[in-house]
């Protein structure tokens, strides 16, 4: 006669390693994110001084690694232009997302959610169009 509680320990060895595997890889991914993510800010006229949360980054056309925590001020100046001011927001990130619909599969704390790689900064890019400070009287035709 087979051992066949031997067989039904063998499968209930490997569900539950199925499940720990479908668990890791479908909650908290946000853990292993990264804590930055790039930011682009591009303008007309280019070449305008960008400063985040008032510290320069350079100028435009610009990239650079922000943080995924928190909000940003984004201020676009260049001289004889109006400066102009956009603040990102946050939204949840396609990893963030991962970790919500797994932590809902298996009914687990959504402990991904705590890291900053669930989130991303909201606009990724920001384009600006600078309005000279002086406008240009209209040319007599």
């Amino acid at each position: 006669m087979p051992d066949t509680s031997h067989h039904r320990n063998a499968h209930r060895r490997v569900g539950i390693a199925f499940l720990a595997v479908c668990y890791l890889n479908l909650t908290a991914c946000s853990i292993f994110g990264g804590s930055s993510q790039s930011l682009s800010v591009n303008s007309e006229p280019p070449g305008a001084n960008v400063l985040i949360n008032g510290t320069l980054a350079g100028t435009t056309p610009l990239q650079h690694q922000v943080s995924r925590r928190g909000d940003l001020t984004v201020e676009v100046q260049k001289a004889g232009y109006t400066p102009q001011t956009r603040v990102t927001g946050r939204k949840l990130s396609s990893v963030g997302i991962v970790d919500v619909i797994g932590g809902a599969l298996f009914l687990l704390p959504l402990l991904g959610l705590i890291a900053p790689g669930a989130w991303e900064q909201d606009p990724g890019i920001i384009g600006i169009t600078l309005e000279p400070e002086y406008p240009q009287p209209a040319q007599p035709q």
